[in-house]
């Protein structure tokens, strides 16, 4: 029985041996995981540059500029998940936008280079998987063709899951910082820097994150897209535009004033409004606009909830005006040409490809 002990302790694999492998396993993934993010930073910080007061500025990263980077967050909006209230709040304060595009992108930046050449690779491996997680709650909604979004962010999360287990091995400079004795003499290093950890905790933790990851990536599919646990249907839908007009009132001279949120659709494209009218409780048109008159409204008549120049925007076209996804205004229409002939319950606006989107007028005190 001794020389069978003796025989296992001489067999047992080496903790560190183990860690080294398992991270030259995933060296790919470790780098792309780390080159996403780090290419995410870096189309913001090196390259479409504009000339501003004889300086060159980042587009991306120019707060007057219409390819500012927040814009993505405003076509965003309508399908964010529980933190849309907080985003609302930020983009009313210029300063806390421009402060929180430069904290993401600093944050991609180290976290990406951080990964790409293993340094504090367990570290940023945790970090990655927090940025994925927030990738999901603003942008996992959107996506045209593969679920780009949701795709990218429930990947990210298992590949950063498995990194942050394994660390970065020998081919990391974390591999360098653990033979200091600085290092060798604090035990909590080795959760930052890819040193080897106990095999009970590792077995605990990689069951804990495999868990997360099939409920994370599993709740999130059932809650945007169903298909899990019921019937497939888009929480909200990336491919149909959808206005939702509240607010609708209905002033003594015929002038109509309404909020309008573009809260559904693609944001590579935009809700065109060709024509309006209010109905009667028949559905009877009693009075209208056509798109002559809609791409004649002042600019006055449009006010958005977000004036930037890169935010999404109600404006008025050739014919009508358009919405683009994530805006919200409140528009006024000019009293009608002809009276109106009846008792209007509600407003209709009429899209250019037929889809109609309809308000009801607020009951007057």
């Amino acid at each position: 029985m001794a020389d069978a002990h003796t025989i296992d302790e001489r067999t047992a694999p080496d903790p560190a041996a183990c860690f080294t492998l398992l991270a030259l396993v995933l060296l790919g993934t470790r780098f792309v995981q780390g080159f996403i993010f780090w290419g995410g930073a870096s189309r913001r910080l090196l390259y479409n540059f504009r000339e501003v007061g004889g300086a060159d500025v980042a587009v991306k990263l120019d707060f007057d500029s219409v390819g500012f980077v927040a814009n993505k967050l405003t076509h965003a909006l309508p399908g964010t998940l529980w933190i849309q209230g907080p985003l609302e709040w930020t983009l009313n304060y210029p300063d806390l936008i421009v402060a929180s595009v430069w904290l993401w992108t600093i944050a991609e930046l180290v976290v990406g280079l951080a990964l790409i050449f293993g340094l504090a690779t367990r570290l940023a491996a945790l970090i990655c998987i927090g940025l994925n997680v927030s990738l999901m709650l603003i942008f996992g909604w959107m996506g045209s063709t593969c679920l780009d979004e949701w795709t990218m962010a429930v990947s990210g999360v298992a590949m950063s899951s498995a990194v942050f287990l394994v660390g970065g091995g020998a081919w990391s400079l974390d591999s360098f910082v653990g033979r200091n004795q600085w290092a060798q003499r604090n035990p909590w290093t080795a959760w930052v820097f890819s040193g080897p950890v106990p095999l009970e905790q590792l077995k605990t933790l990689a069951l804990l994150l495999a868990a997360a990851a099939v409920v994370f990536t599993v709740g999130s599919y059932q809650i945007l897209f169903g298909a899990v646990v019921s019937p497939q249907h888009a929480r909200v839908s990336f491919h149909s535009h959808n206005i939702a007009l509240s607010d609708v009132t209905l002033a003594e001279d015929g002038a109509v004033n309404f909020k309008a949120y573009v809260d559904a659709g693609p944001d590579t494209g935009a809700a065109y409004v060709i024509a309006a009218r209010l109905v009667d409780a028949s559905g009877i048109t009693v009075a209208e606009w056509d798109g002559a008159t809609l791409s004649a409204l002042p600019d006055t008549a449009i006010s958005n909830v977000y004036p930037y120049v890169w935010a999404s925007h109600f404006k008025t076209e050739t014919v009508g005006f358009s919405g683009q996804t994530g805006a919200r205004a409140t528009i006024t229409l000019p009293p009608p040409r002809v009276p109106i002939a009846g008792a209007a319950r509600a407003l209709v606006l009429e899209a250019i490809n037929g889809t109609t989107w309809q308000g009801q007028l607020a009951d007057k005190p």
